[in-house]
């Protein structure tokens, strides 16, 4: 075949410029990485890679104005770091739908509100997609994580009240008074569509053959969530949906349950997202600036002093999370008791704990990287390892006091801020060994000049009501002598069936007699509130020479 003559080719040439500027840029990739959590709440990542003509990007609610005028000033914040998302994923190909919902009629006539009223009615159009979706069965019997009964208003008072009355001023309905999306997320009438239907959204993403979802907006507790074209609707219907998790926000007010600061509310709402809806990704990830957006403090309200807590399975309290989610875990009694205080502290508890893990592997397994090193600053770090070293860390005498002073080296560059507590450990194994190990944790704790906290004698003196008070049984099913087995089946534990789990002493009658039965000293919920009594203890003094400071 002959190649075309050379003034065949130069008005293409010519017109590069004026196409790369009026379309895309070449298509590239999307690299992502997603992230989910178990039941118990470990987060894992995977890595994908979307395709961008076959992804859509839905901008839920990020109305004008709002009944809450938090959510207002929040949004508005967000929105600057939210277009900038929209405008990278639109220039690689990436579909835009805007979704501000009761809005519709501020874009009739619209080159982007008539794409989406003429996209072609779908051949299968999922039952129920024009209706809210408030639950999926994966999160039946799952415990909500914040309390919205209010609505989850967090504003003050008089500033609510006045903020009413100048919305009423403009002739606007206080409770509903948003009109259109905010002019801060910019809408490209030639490539973008606007819709808050969900047969028309999803006529949109068949018509365009797209199976990828990202969803980004507020509040992510309800509309983010629950609209027909929200994070439940689009698992629930096939696609594969993600939350950017740093590009929304929750309607929740502090002053209801569990207490914590509205930041962390919305972080545990993301978290049962992770747990029970879909998986999330941050906005870097698209951006590719290595940055998340993260609310100013003066727009992400009161900041409450943060505690992490660090440490293996006598930190993160695995099997009473399974056993008895509705009932308060270690980081929930630690916050409760503190605002006990009579300061009243409000704290955020952040429990970090992995089961099976050694200070080396923290840092060694990207752990560290991943879930202790971003975020905000930490204020007070609970430092609780040793169990795990001295099993599994060769030449443990001489290795684990490095590997603690390296973790916190580490800390003190990532939480430049923080008081950072070494922990002895509870009386685990026998005492030789437990006095080996906190040995160990003193001299780090000299040697760093750090302040001890010493939890081993309050704990071993609350053993003394009972040896086996403080820990639950498991046993191996296996053992248990067949007669019996039929007593022992409705404590299996969930998932594995073959170990028989119980958090306190109501079979002991019936099975104290078994070798081993007592053998497993992990702490029960009874032994998580004293290791929770003693932290807050050792924590209000702390407390209170800060506010005095």
């Amino acid at each position: 075949m002959m190649p075309p003559p050379r003034s065949a080719l130069v008005p293409v040439i010519l017109l590069l410029p004026l196409l790369l500027r009026a379309g895309t840029e070449p298509s590239a990739e999307l690299k992502l990485t997603l992230q989910s959590r178990t039941a118990l709440g470990k987060p894992s990542q995977t890595s994908e890679t979307w395709a961008p003509g076959r992804t859509a990007v839905v901008v839920c609610d990020m109305w004008d104005l709002h009944h809450c005028k938090n959510a207002v000033v929040r949004e508005t914040e967000m929105a600057q770091r939210m277009n900038a998302v929209l405008e990278k994923a639109r220039s690689q190909g990436v579909f835009i739908i805007h979704a501000p919902s009761s809005c519709m009629a501020a874009y009739e006539g619209t080159q982007a509100r008539e794409r989406a009223r003429s996209a072609p009615a779908a051949v299968q159009v999922p039952p129920k997609i024009d209706e809210w979706c408030r639950q999926l069965p994966s999160e039946f019997g799952e415990i909500y994580p914040i309390d919205q009964t209010d609505g989850g208003e967090d504003d003050d008072p008089e500033a609510h009240a006045a903020w009413a009355k100048e919305l009423e001023a403009k002739g606007l309905n206080p409770r509903a008074p948003w009109t259109r999306q905010t002019d801060l997320l910019r809408i490209d009438q030639e490539k973008d569509a606007v819709s808050d239907s969900g047969s028309e959204i999803w006529n949109l993403l068949e018509a365009r053959n797209i199976d990828n979802v990202i969803l980004m907006g507020v509040h992510i507790n309800m509309c983010v969530a629950g609209r027909p074209f929200g994070l439940r609707q689009m698992a629930k219907n096939g696609k594969k949906v993600v939350l950017v998790r740093d590009l929304t926000d929750a309607m929740y007010n502090p002053e209801r349950w569990p207490y914590v600061s509205h930041v962390r509310g919305t972080e545990l709402f993301i978290e049962h997202v992770e747990k029970r809806i879909c998986p999330t990704i941050s906005s870097d990830q698209i951006l590719g600036d290595g940055a998340r957006f993260a609310f100013s403090e003066a727009t992400a309200g009161p900041r409450r002093t943060r505690i992490l807590l660090l440490g293996d399975s006598t930190t993160e309290a695995s099997i009473p999370k399974l056993l008895a989610p509705d009932e308060p875990q270690l980081e929930d009694t630690v916050r409760i008791l503190l605002a006990m205080e009579p300061e009243k502290s409000r704290t955020d508890v952040i429990n970090l704990g992995l089961s099976g893990e050694f200070i080396r592997r923290l840092l060694d397994s990207g752990r560290y990287d991943r879930d202790v090193a971003p975020g905000p600053d930490a204020d007070f770090i609970f430092i609780r390892y040793g169990l795990n070293d001295r099993a599994k860390r060769e030449n443990f005498a001489e290795n684990f006091p490095k590997d603690f002073k390296e973790l916190i080296g580490r800390l003190r560059k990532d939480h430049p801020t923080a008081k950072l507590i070494p922990t002895t450990v509870i009386p685990y194994g026998n005492p030789e060994s437990s006095a080996e190990i906190n040995l160990l944790i003193r001299q780090v704790a000299t040697a760093e000049n750090l302040s001890l906290f010493d939890l081993y004698p309050a704990y071993a003196t609350a053993l003394q009501a009972g040896p086996d008070l403080l820990n639950y049984r498991r046993y191996p099913l296996a053992k248990v002598p067949a007669e019996l087995r039929a007593l022992a089946s409705p404590y299996l534990t969930p998932g594995s069936q073959t170990d028989v789990v119980v958090l306190d002493n109501h079979l002991d009658a019936l099975f104290g007699h078994l070798p081993g039965w007592y053998g497993d000293r992990h702490p029960n919920l009874a032994g998580y509130q004293v290791i929770a009594r003693e932290t807050a203890r050792y924590l209000g003094p702390l407390l209170r020479q800060e506010g005095s400071e």
